[in-house]
């Protein structure tokens, strides 16, 4: 058997005979002589030419004519006009609204049955009995909703300008509506919320259970006894997240940590997934790589802006090497970053080193990549109506060649020990350097120049960014195009 709640018990112990009702029936208009013998051959009922019936209540003793009456309901044939206050005198708000915006819940009257006229307690009780479900039948405690149910007064509570909620059994479309100040709400609508926040208090309640169990479990059997009390898992019930995301029209947020979990609850279920859902899983593997290609380039984007330096540069090629493939036509694999190609003495000087050594994937043929600062000028001064190359530019490409010599002379020996084979066939030669020139005959000296080197590849840094945002733009997704329908004349016969 339920236990009774503190407020019932404390309603069972009161000798007063409270708390009241007072019950004022509309005065009764003009009736024509047509209306009378209608009203005595019991073809109408009498309430039919009454106003509403106002019932009001008072948690303290009061005479019938006295102040301090706090009208609890309006009662016609078609409508009842409830008002929920805050029922306890002894509370500090008794009388005034229970909802604060919301002052009154407006019920229709059944299809087939008219509100009767309450003149005693008795038979409001039987008219209360006819609400809805989810709203209070028990005029003691001032009417409304069930305690549980509170959260749908408190989201109405938030819409400015809006002090009734008007329930009725209408069409679906009138279900969630603003009319002036009233909030329309289908009955039908709101018992499907009311088994929604049903489900949600069950679920929380075991769930709950089920926590406190398992804290006790680990907190004295498994730290009294581990060997014989193994550690237990926390099991979630079915289709969990998919309840808690489906709760809201948008995507939640996820705090730092558990956007971590996420990952980490992706990462261990992939191979599950892979059999249950490889759609999905591809879907999600683009996505994140699409995701992943756009921040990149976002910090390509800032780091040419914000002039870095060479060596961040450098840093961030080598952890994000597939942005070298983009100097080149065919895949290609990192065989090492700053790579000794040779040309030191007898006395162990001289050397050389490259920035990056690459391979052709499917060869093995080897490329060199020497890496320079964006902001290097790539042309020099005005030399008659052309201009010659820099010295950075022309400084690094001489650098590149001399390097391409010196490791095909040492290629044997240098690659004795690599675990890629690779081979000096006829060794690539990249510069990476600088900005292209923004005026039109600077643009033509330096593609005059870096066509005519024979051997060796410029390309420049917003070159590397444009190629790296083409590849993106491919990859994201299109929308799809809305086809003008066919005429007749279109048609082929």
């Amino acid at each position: 058997m339920p236990s009774m709640r503190p407020s019932q018990y404390a309603m069972q112990q009161r000798a007063d005979g409270g708390p009241f009702l007072r019950f004022d029936n509309g005065e009764a208009r003009g009736l024509s002589e047509g209306e009378l013998e209608a009203l005595e051959s019991g073809e109408y009922d009498e309430n039919d030419y009454y106003g509403p019936t106002l019932v009001f209540y008072s948690d303290v003793p009061l005479p019938d004519n006295g102040s301090g009456w706090h009208l609890l309901l309006m009662v016609t044939s078609e409508y009842l006009t409830i008002y929920p206050i805050n029922a306890r005198s002894e509370h500090s708000e008794y009388g005034k609204p229970k909802y604060n915006n919301i002052l009154s819940i407006v019920v229709t009257r059944p299809v087939f049955q008219e509100y009767p006229h309450p003149n005693n307690q008795d038979e409001l009780e039987d008219l209360l009995g006819l609400l809805p479900v989810g709203l209070t039948k028990d005029w003691r405690y001032g009417l409304g909703f069930h305690y549980e149910y509170r959260y749908i007064i408190q989201a109405l509570n938030d819409l400015e300008g809006i002090d009734t909620l008007f329930l009725h059994g209408g069409p679906g479309n009138f279900d969630a509506k603003i009319e002036g100040n009233q909030f329309c709400l289908g009955v039908a609508q709101l018992e499907k919320m009311e088994r929604s926040l049903d489900r949600l208090t069950q679920r929380h309640q075991r769930e709950t259970a089920a926590d406190k169990k398992l804290v006790c479990y680990t907190g004295l059997l498994h730290k009294a006894a581990p060997e014989l009390y193994p550690p237990r898992e926390r099991k979630l019930p079915p289709d969990l997240l998919e309840n808690l995301v489906a709760l809201g029209s948008v995507a939640p947020r996820l705090s730092p940590k558990d956007q971590k979990q996420a990952v980490m609850l992706a990462q261990q279920s992939v191979s599950a997934l892979a059999k249950s859902a490889p759609k999905a899983l591809y879907q999600l593997k683009s996505e994140i790589e699409l995701i992943t290609l756009g921040e990149l380039i976002e910090v390509y984007r800032k780091m040419l802006e914000s002039n870095a330096a060479e060596n961040k540069w450098q840093r961030f090629l080598r952890e994000h090497s597939f942005v070298l493939d983009m100097a080149f036509g065919y895949p290609v694999k990192m065989i090492a970053e700053q790579p000794y190609v040779g040309g030191k003495d007898i006395r162990g000087q001289g050397g050389q080193y490259s920035d990056f050594l690459m391979a052709a994937k499917a060869t093995g043929n080897l490329a060199l990549i020497e890496i320079k600062h964006p902001q290097h000028d790539l042309l020099g001064k005005a030399y008659r109506k052309t201009y010659v190359p820099s010295y950075e530019l022309g400084g690094s490409v001489a650098q590149v060649i001399s390097q391409r010599s010196v490791l095909q002379k040492n290629i044997l020996g240098l690659s004795e020990d690599l675990d890629d084979r690779v081979h000096a066939h006829a060794v690539a030669a990249i510069v990476i350097i600088g900005r292209t020139p923004s005026k039109i005959g600077e643009q033509r000296a330096f593609e005059q120049y870096r066509n005519s080197l024979k051997d060796v590849l410029v390309i420049t840094f917003d070159e590397m960014l444009g190629r790296l945002e083409g590849i993106h733009k491919a990859l994201t997704p299109k929308p799809p195009i809305a086809h003008l329908p066919l005429s007749d004349e279109d048609l082929p016969f």
